[in-house]
């Protein structure tokens, strides 16, 4: 980390040792608060692939927080921590981490007011995320700037204007891949009520660069860029009979850079819903959207995840207008009851397709027993006038809460078949589930649960994601806690500079190398004891396997990690002793797994600075 940073938390740190308590200072019209904690003491770093490092360190957490006149005219708060890792504090980190975030906000509660916020870290512990999976453990840098102003006038249009950015760099441990990600952002709003008619209207234009890792793209050199832009107005007006109307309307564009080969186009669309109350349990409404390119809404719901794809037929004519009217009756506060009729029609890949859909669903919800009930469940029937085909679309979901012979259980459960994606021509399929119980005997405590879904396209295999997990934990007062937990989780993703993000659209309307295939599994314990008032002592384990496959090359990974951290509190001091150690490698990569190990021990002291 840069040395004027060091030397400026080392400063901060050795003026909490020196400044006398006091409950807050303030400098004419500045009013401030700090405190912080200061640590010292041995610590030990050594591996397979590093040399070994001992040193005397000092660290510690620091926060700073202010206003100048009042707080709602200006404050501001600043947090910083030095050489902090999972071996002697709560921060997450294998590798001692350093940074500092600030934020401030001026005019609170005015008619203009305005903030910004600033964060950076140094050799911070991160994730490249597998959907289901705490999975690759990466390390390294990053930043985010934000800025927003509004201006909110008495009978005047409103203004509001945000600007974000963004970068974050890092390497993979147990393998030479490296990856970064950037991001920026500018939204820009504005609403005015103008005899009864509410008229908004925005812009919107941001971008991303991602560099992904080798051991997930099978290619060193994957950047993916993309850049956006959208604005629109919108309007609505309440209508007789307790109604409303709205009507939107917007033009977004884009552009994309994956593997040598671009994708650019726009978007226009038109939205306009209207609804009527013609009695008190009885309301009427419709809608109509209307897109003049249903291709370009695939493309950019993968851009919207962080993901590109590397060619597509954005110059192809295409467009949706879907119409629906509705009509919901509630009969009683338990139950209410929704019939439909829509009608979807859609031009892609040179093909016209058209679906008609009739249905209706209800809704109810009670008490039982104890506890709560409610479920819902809903049947369509959908025509498709291009095959003459039909087909019966069903969906079902409950949730129960309740106490039963000193259990406390909380369950859900949701079931579809046939339920209708953005693209006419597929239809999905899938359930989920979910448990949890808790019981106390005495002075011991149990608890347990279990999870799970999948969702695919309808007779189209090879397309399904899905998920499970259980967990159970058991506790006797203070004495000892012990958790434990098992995950496993396979199914279609995007890659993206950050991690894995579930697949958006149908699969089936993307080029192949637009996704990859995961899989893996994660299991986990931990144990933690306070026999004695200011003494916490706790161990950790977890362990994940996974296997992705992306442009026919596949790659395995195996990750473990324990913890284990002792501390003791006596007052505004305390004892640290903790270890840490990661273990991590991949298939594709040479030499064995990395392993880096760290131990520390020493003691801090806590202090209100002012």
């Amino acid at each position: 980390m840069p040395g004027t940073l060091r030397v400026a938390l080392l400063v901060l740190a050795g003026l909490l040792l020196a400044t006398p308590l006091a409950a807050q200072i303030k400098f004419g019209e500045f009013s401030n608060t700090a405190n912080g904690t200061v640590t010292s003491g041995y610590t030990a770093d050594f591996g397979n692939q590093t040399s070994s490092d001992h040193n005397w360190t000092v660290g510690g957490t620091g926060n700073f927080n202010g206003s100048f006149y009042n707080p709602n005219f200006l404050n501001y708060a600043v947090t910083a921590f030095l050489n902090q890792s999972r071996a002697n504090s709560a921060f997450q980190s294998i590798s001692n981490s350093s940074g500092f975030s600030l934020s401030s906000n001026i005019f609170s509660g005015s008619e203009f007011p305005g903030g910004i916020s600033y964060s950076k870290s140094y050799n911070s512990e991160g994730n490249y995320g597998i959907p289901g999976i705490s999975n690759y453990v990466t390390h390294g840098n990053n930043d985010e700037f934000g800025i927003s102003w509004s201006i909110d006038l008495p009978k005047k249009p409103s203004f509001t204007a945000g600007y974000q950015i963004g970068h974050d760099s890092y390497s993979v441990y147990g393998s030479s891949s490296q990856g970064n990600s950037a991001f920026h952002s500018l939204n820009l709003r504005s609403a005015y009520d103008l005899e009864g008619f509410n008229m908004t209207a925005f812009y919107n234009n941001g971008g991303s660069h991602s560099h992904i890792p080798e051991i997930v793209s099978g290619s060193a050199n994957t950047d993916v860029r993309s850049d956006s832009d959208g604005y629109g107005f919108g309007i609505s007006h309440n209508l007789p009979l307790s109604g409303s109307m709205s009507a939107t309307v917007s033009r977004s564009t884009w552009n994309t850079y994956y593997q040598s080969l671009s994708s650019n186009g726009t978007v226009d669309t038109a939205d306009l819903f209207a609804s009527l109350r013609p009695a008190a349990k009885l309301t009427l409404s419709g809608f109509l959207e209307y897109s003049d390119n249903l291709a370009g809404q695939l493309i950019e719901a993968i851009i919207a995840q962080g993901g590109a794809v590397s060619n597509s037929s954005e110059s192809e004519s295409s467009n949706s207008l879907d119409t629906q009217a509705t009509a919901t009756y509630i009969p009683d506060p338990y139950l209410q009851i929704t019939l439909f009729i829509e009608r979807r029609s859609q031009l892609f890949e040179g093909e016209s397709y058209a679906v008609n859909s009739y249905g209706g669903s209800g809704a109810f919800t009670h008490r039982l027993r104890s506890g709560n009930f409610s479920a819902t469940l809903t049947f369509s029937g959908n025509q498709a006038e291009q095959s003459s085909s039909d087909s019966l679309g069903f969906s079902a979901a409950e949730h129960y809460s309740d106490e039963v012979a000193g259990w406390h259980i909380d369950e859900s459960f949701g079931y579809a078949q046939n339920m209708e994606t953005l693209l006419v021509t597929y239809l999905n399929s899938s359930y989920n589930y979910s448990a949890n119980v808790r019981r106390r005997f005495g002075k011991m405590t149990f608890s347990g649960g279990a999870g799970g879904s999948r969702t695919a396209l309808t007779d189209q295999p090879g397309t399904s994601s899905s998920s499970n997990s259980y967990n159970a934990s058991l506790g006797y007062s203070n004495w000892i806690n012990a958790n434990g937990s098992y995950s496993k989780s396979s199914g279609l993703a995007l890659a993206t500079g950050a991690g894995l993000v579930a697949v958006p659209v149908p699969s089936s309307a993307l080029p192949s190398d637009t996704f990859m295939f995961y899989g893996g599994t994660n299991y986990s314990g931990a144990l933690s004891s306070s026999p004695i008032k200011g003494l916490t002592m706790s161990a950790s384990y977890s362990r994940a396997n996974s296997n992705t496959t992306s442009s026919g090359i596949a790659t395995i990974s195996q990750n473990e990690q324990y913890n284990a951290i002792i501390q003791y509190q006596v007052r505004k001091m305390g004892f640290t002793s903790g270890w840490a150690r990661l273990e991590q490698g991949f298939s594709g990569s040479s030499g064995a797994p990395e392993i880096l190990s760290s131990y520390y021990a020493g003691i801090t002291r806590w202090f209100n600075f002012f």
